[in-house]
């Protein structure tokens, strides 16, 4: 087995020092100096962050494509692996540790990984913060690995769903598209309270489908919007009544209890998710809404 005498006798002795690397902090970047011919991949911070991010080199929940299960990995200067399963002996040097760790750096929410650096290239790919191609990270240090063409292809097809989109919220008939609009909030006065016209609505409509056109596409057809509808027409027509004692919502007339509003609900918001679950509660409170708020 190589002990870390060895490690350290071969990094000098091989060519690996005359690789482009800048170091900060005794942390040795993976950045390379420009114009050297050299291949690089990318990644990015997913919260795009000006000036200097450190990744260091150490994570507890990378999951090992061998095994699939999660371990700790390690980006140390000079080692053979990243898995802690696979290090042995080098992790029992603590002064190695502690003066051979690499971490990822990221310049103004990019990291460049040039592609002889193999462990820094598998450490970035294994690392728990690597969201991939979902792109939702919400975590400080979260990032991808940037592929210009899939990243041309996804904002192609990102605009064409917005294009799309718009259309629709064009062409939409007239009742439906009033329902969309109120389920996504917006307002039916303007902002001197006098009503707004289709047109006005509509137009509003279009500007929410090309802004968020993926909540756009989830809601366009959704049986939720039909039900939030009915609940504040029932709501506005005084057919269910809000004003009882303990938060009560009651049908009008004395038809009958429909649920109790949790404090800091909006009664309508409480009531569609009411009328959208499969519980007794539920189902009986949409057939109610069915009969009583035509």
């Amino acid at each position: 087995m190589a002990t870390i005498k060895h490690v350290e006798d071969s990094m000098r002795g091989t060519k690996q020092q005359d690789k482009p690397q800048s170091f900060f902090n005794n942390t040795a970047s993976v950045e390379a100096t420009p114009n050297t011919g050299v291949k690089y991949h990318i990644f990015r911070l997913v919260k795009k962050k000006k000036g200097r991010t450190h990744l260091h080199g150490v994570d507890d929940f990378a999951k090992n494509p061998t095994t699939g299960k999660r371990e700790r990995i390690y980006l140390l200067r000079g080692a053979h692996s990243i898995w802690q399963s696979e290090l042995g002996e080098v992790l029992k040097d603590r002064e190695y540790l502690s003066t051979q760790r690499r971490s990822l750096i990221f310049e103004n929410g990019v990291c460049r990984i040039p592609e002889w650096d193999d462990r820094a290239l598998e450490y970035a790919r294994a690392h728990s913060s690597n969201v991939g191609t979902l792109r939702t990270g919400n975590g400080k240090f979260d990032f991808y690995e940037y592929d210009a063409g899939a990243e041309q292809a996804m904002r192609h097809k990102k605009q064409l769903l917005k294009i799309d989109m718009v259309i629709k919220a064009k062409e939409m008939p007239v009742e439906k598209m009033r329902k969309l609009a109120s389920f996504l909030g917006i307002s039916f006065v303007d902002e001197l309270g006098m009503p707004k016209g289709d047109d006005g609505v509509r137009t509003e409509l279009m500007m929410k489908a090309d802004n968020f056109p993926e909540q756009f596409e989830k809601y366009i057809d959704s049986e939720e919007v039909d039900v939030q509808y009915m609940v504040k027409k029932a709501i506005i027509d005084a057919k269910i009544d809000l004003t009882g004692q303990q938060g009560n919502a009651l049908w009008a007339g004395g038809k009958g209890f429909i649920a109790k509003i949790p404090v800091g609900r909006k009664p309508y918001e409480y009531l569609t998710e009411l009328a959208m679950t499969n519980s007794d509660d539920g189902k009986r409170f949409k057939e109610e809404l069915q009969t009583f708020a035509k």
